[in-house]
């Protein structure tokens, strides 16, 4: 949609903004929910959910009008993989398993109407706000508005990591921690002091591109110490994690409640 990213916007300011992932619950009103409580974005995950398309058109349509920043992460990396969910509405894109630059500027060539890009045009509909727009001005906004971040989750893409960020139209990176604690050997060790030193090394690199280093955060803890590091786009949890949270503790504060009346 012809939008102004806001999420961008804060983001050149210097300001740290935050968000949280939608990995699952397919309704619309979530992300009602989300923008409501505060955040700034939404990632919506088609990479290891069953969400089709069409959920994704929905939740980036509902995001978009609650002033909430959709990004969506595609289930791979092809061009139609990459185009379809900006034609459905997402401001931006977490690309996953980026270990190459080649990999970084084929996704900005498929992100990217021209002269950035290869992007097919489409001014009807989502991508224009159901408006009638000016070509030339809808594709230079776009392709401004439009937040491209990669997903570095391989030795091999630490390695490339400066030859990566250098890609003119990357915007942004973040360790994926699970995937690298795989690839380093270290299985579900996400804490482990080799996938902590990936993270260092990205925000360093970022640092001296001028990209923005992402991270998501388990806990506020975890959150204000990779903030005082440099992480300057916070993802936190998800609508489970959050959801289960929140249910956990009132049903364990009711029975406490239960207990204390009844005595039992």
């Amino acid at each position: 949609m012809l939008k102004e990213n806001r999420m961008k916007r804060k983001l050149k300011n210097g300001d740290v903004v935050i968000g949280t992932w939608i990995l699952g619950i397919r309704t619309p009103y979530i992300t009602k929910m989300i923008a409501n409580a505060g955040f700034d974005y939404v990632q919506i995950d088609m990479e290891h959910s069953g969400m089709s398309i069409e959920t994704v058109a929905d939740l980036c349509f509902t995001a978009s009008l609650s002033g909430l920043v959709p990004i969506v992460r595609p289930s791979g990396k092809a061009p139609y993989l990459v185009s379809r969910p900006l034609d459905c509405g997402a401001l931006g894109l977490l690309i996953p398993h980026v270990d190459e630059p080649e990999e970084a500027e084929a996704i900005v060539r498929w992100a990217k109407y021209p002269p950035l890009g290869e992007r097919g045009a489409m001014l009807q509909g989502l991508p224009a706000g159901f408006e009638k727009r000016d070509c030339k001005e809808f594709v230079h906004t776009t392709n401004e508005e439009t937040f491209i971040s990669v997903q570095i989750e391989s030795k091999k893409g630490i390695k490339n990591i400066d030859s990566i960020l250098s890609v003119e139209g990357v915007d942004a990176a973040v360790i994926g921690r699970g995937d690298m604690a795989l690839d380093l050997g270290f299985p579900g060790q996400e804490l482990h002091p080799k996938v902590i030193e990936c993270v260092e090394i990205l925000i360093d690199a970022c640092q001296r591109h001028g990209k923005i280093p992402c991270m998501l955060m388990p806990d506020m803890e975890t959150a204000a110490y990779w903030i005082k590091k440099g992480i300057r786009h916070v993802t936190f949890g998800s609508e489970f994690t959050i959801l289960m949270q929140t249910y956990q503790k009132a049903a364990s504060d009711l029975r406490s409640v239960i207990k204390d009346v009844m005595g039992k």
